[in-house]
């Protein structure tokens, strides 16, 4: 790509999508920041501020959760960036539990996070992404395998590679390249207090890599699937 890019990232401020944040932040142009923390959102624009200068952060408080939340994202980012090279449905919502036993709810509230909110945003800025952008969802491992303890996680995951290659096959035709990632464990909140060695688990900054070098493809290639794993596999 000859002009610096557009990035619409959701689940901006931790982990894995802050990883990423940072990584293309000195690349682009505009990156808009989408999560659900106010404060979280300004404090990770101050700090990619520092690391690229030359690039504009825009923060977009949203719970993904809400369905008219996210029509009101929708409509704020289609009128905020005409053209948006680099999609990335980053944020996810993960809640523990076995599906025999969890708490009601819990499927409906991570299928409203993990596949409504990425189909919402797709549909909505797709027209704005010109020819040679690139669309990222970011599945996991559970998308494919069952866990216990996982089980609703897994399924709302699924769903969402599943809509991956519905998009795949659709925007093949239009010019824009779409990308599954499935990361597996990798270190974030979620494994805070956990007893283990760095390296068992991946850190976000490689998962970010692994996008990274699938954008960098020439635009005839593309990469659909990227499965990776810490390399002693899952835990």
């Amino acid at each position: 790509m000859d002009k610096q890019p557009t990035l619409v990232l959701t689940g901006a401020t931790k982990g894995i999508g802050r990883a990423i944040a940072g990584r293309f932040a000195p690349v682009c142009a505009h990156i808009a920041l989408v999560a659900r923390t106010a404060t979280d959102l300004k404090e990770t624009q101050q700090a990619l501020k520092a690391i690229a200068p030359g690039c504009t952060f825009e923060v977009f408080p949203c719970n993904l959760s809400d369905p008219e939340a996210v029509q009101g994202l929708c409509a704020a980012l289609q009128a905020q960036y005409p053209s948006v090279d680099i999609l990335i449905n980053n944020a996810g919502a993960f809640l523990p539990g076995t599906i025999l036993e969890e708490a009601a709810g819990a499927l409906e509230t991570m299928m409203a996070v993990n596949l409504f909110a990425p189909y919402h945003l797709s549909r909505a800025l797709w027209p704005n992404m010109p020819v040679g952008s690139h669309m990222f969802n970011i599945a996991s491992v559970a998308s494919r395998e069952g866990y216990i303890g996982k089980g609703s996680y897994g399924i709302t995951k699924a769903a969402l590679l599943s809509l991956h290659h519905s998009l795949r096959h659709e925007l093949t035709t239009k010019g824009i390249r779409v990308t599954a990632v499935l990361p597996g464990p990798t270190w974030s909140d979620s494994w805070a207090g956990a007893d283990l060695p760095e390296s068992r688990l991946l850190q976000a900054a490689e998962v970010a890599e692994a996008l990274w070098n699938a954008w960098q493809m020439p635009p005839n290639a593309v990469i659909e699937e990227i499965t990776i794993r810490p390399q002693l596999g899952d835990l």
